[in-house]
């Protein structure tokens, strides 16, 4: 019995995502004219829901939610997420554990210090894309 509950314990503990490494944060920035920030097509709408975009350190949640238009789901195969840095990133396989129709629900996350810019995109079932971006502003650990 005993065992049965450490290993349940065990199955609750999330073993953190690196979801950017140092040597990727050393890269320069992508340039942010070049970035698009709203979402210009009624596809589905995709807002951040965690972290705060500032404030942050250590191990935090990541957490984004897809809003759906007109009643047509988010197809989670087409969910791409990416880091602007020169050359651009991409994060998706990183996350791939997380995503879902309703969003991304990554309960653990790691990410080096500094401003961060992260670009999600998910495409609904009638293949009408939607675009966000999220900055993260990391902190030092204490």
């Amino acid at each position: 019995m005993l065992a049965l509950a450490l290993s349940g314990s065990l199955a609750l503990a999330v073993e953190p995502v690196r979801l950017i490494t140092a040597e990727e944060a050393r890269l320069p920035s992508a340039d942010p004219g070049t970035a698009q920030e709203r979402n210009l097509t009624r596809g589905p709408g995709i807002d951040a829901v965690a972290p705060p975009p500032i404030g942050v350190s250590g191990t935090f949640r990541l957490a984004v939610r897809f809003k759906p238009r007109n009643s047509v789901a988010i197809d989670p195969e087409t969910v791409r997420v990416t880091y602007r840095r020169l050359p651009e990133i991409d994060l998706t396989a990183r996350l791939k554990p997380f995503v879902t129709a309703a969003g991304i629900e990554a309960p653990a996350v790691i990410v080096p210090p500094g401003k961060h810019v992260i670009v999600i995109e998910a495409t609904d079932k009638e293949g009408r894309i939607g675009r966000s971006q999220m900055t993260l502003t990391v902190a030092e650990a204490k």
